[in-house]
């Protein structure tokens, strides 16, 4: 487990404690590029977001944003690997298995402020 700073929550601060899944071992299946994307999700810190652009990059394959945009919403382990943290080039919620206001949820209790 680990803490970080205390968040204000109305009057009173209150720890924000978390566990970390990315020791949690996954058997996603999927295709070598399925994976290569899934697995970049867990190097995306708590209460970040990057675009599919960035992702693509980021796994050495900068114009497939599209092709990390079809992976991530077939993302098998969703909490495990966290496609939430993956949004348009201009910061908008995009697509979510899960729906958007469970996305604006998740980025929310990570501390993501949404434009």
């Amino acid at each position: 487990m680990s803490y970080e700073k205390p968040l204000a929550c109305g009057n009173a601060p209150r720890m924000r404690l978390r566990t970390s899944l990315d020791d949690i071992p996954v058997s996603t299946g999927g295709t070598l590029f399925q994976e290569q994307v899934w697995l970049a999700l867990r190097n995306i810190p708590w209460g970040n977001t990057i675009s599919y652009g960035e992702l693509a990059a980021r796994i050495g394959k900068p114009t497939a944003y599209r092709a990390v945009g079809m992976a991530n919403s077939l993302n098998p382990v969703a909490i495990a690997l966290p496609c939430h943290r993956v949004v348009g080039a201009n910061a908008a919620l995009t697509g979510y298995a899960g729906g958007l206001e469970r996305k604006r949820w998740l980025l929310a209790h990570e501390g993501v402020e949404i434009i």
